[in-house]
């Protein structure tokens, strides 16, 4: 009797189990696993505009500054000309130094010597192989010395030269250090001084920014920063109020660069910035307060 209540209640087992294992979705076999379900997006706080590109520039000697090629909301361009000192004195100095370094006279005329003094040893040498003794000794030695300090006068030459072409290319770069040039494009935001002002070292002259890129900054909850990453993608919007009251929004898209490792005591919020195109380089500008959402990827 007891075995028999035991059977029943196995086959009663198996097949409820049975039952529930078809009910269950996922369980049955052959079947895939649910997707995986995509990230939510992460909308960061307090949210602002900083540039990337911002440089005071400033003159790397003293002197007097010559014509300044700029003014104020002027665009240029990488290595375009701004502003330099008065270079008289340098660009004087550079051509003597070019003039003396385009001159291979010393090493063409040492090579001659040197043909000369040879020419002269393989006679003497020749004579005393016809007749022994017919030049002494002594006036062998000096016809062999002389074709060898020739020689070394070749070398001489050609160092001196070489040192030439270096104090050319020195002139060159002191020239070159009287000049303020533009270190990427850019849009000039204020010219500290004008054409014949005094200028000492590190003064600055020429304030220019680029808003091709900028970088936009922002906070995040510590859980959220665990699955934001270097290289997600991002979209910031920019709200502007219309004539209608309605909001119009414009929308760049960016990816985030850096995700800090220290985390805000008061809020427990990590900072983060992505690196954002400005489309026409005027709509986001430094300071302004838009909103940045952050879009981590699948399996983060």
């Amino acid at each position: 009797m007891k075995n028999r209540w035991m059977g029943w209640c196995f086959i009663w087992t198996t097949v409820i189990g049975g039952a529930a294992a078809s009910a269950w979705p996922g369980k049955e076999p052959g079947q895939a696993p649910p997707a995986a379900r995509e990230p939510s997006p992460i909308a960061a706080t307090r949210v602002v505009v900083k540039l990337i590109d911002e440089v005071i520039l400033s003159s790397e000697r003293a002197g007097v500054l010559g014509p300044v090629s700029v003014k104020e909301g002027d665009q240029v361009s990488e290595r375009d000309l701004l502003a330099k000192l008065k270079d008289d004195v340098a660009q004087a100095a550079l051509t003597v130094a070019e003039i003396e370094a385009s001159s291979d006279v010393d090493i063409r005329f040492a090579q001659n010597a040197f043909e000369v003094a040879t020419v002269e040893y393989e006679k003497v040498e020749e004579a005393n192989k016809r007749v022994p003794g017919t030049v002494p000794g002594v006036e062998v030695r000096r016809a062999l010395l002389a074709a060898k300090k020739t020689k070394l006068e070749i070398e001489k030459a050609e160092h001196t030269h070489a040192v030439q072409i270096a104090k050319r290319d020195e002139a060159a770069a002191q020239l070159a250090s009287y000049r303020i040039e533009a270190p990427f494009d850019g849009f000039v935001t204020r010219v500290h001084l004008t054409q014949g002002a005094a200028v000492r070292q590190g003064d600055p002259v020429i304030e220019l920014v680029s808003t091709k890129k900028v970088r936009v900054e922002g906070f995040v909850k510590l859980n959220a920063a665990l699955l934001v990453r270097p290289g997600a993608p991002v979209r910031v919007e920019l709200k502007a109020d219309g004539s209608a009251g309605a909001l119009a929004r414009r929308s760049f898209s960016g990816k985030i660069v850096f995700v800090d490792v220290k985390v805000t005591p008061v809020d427990h919020t990590v900072r983060v910035w992505a690196e954002v195109d400005n489309d026409d380089a005027n709509s986001l500008r430094k300071d302004l307060n838009p909103e940045m959402t952050i879009y981590p990827a699948k399996g983060e």
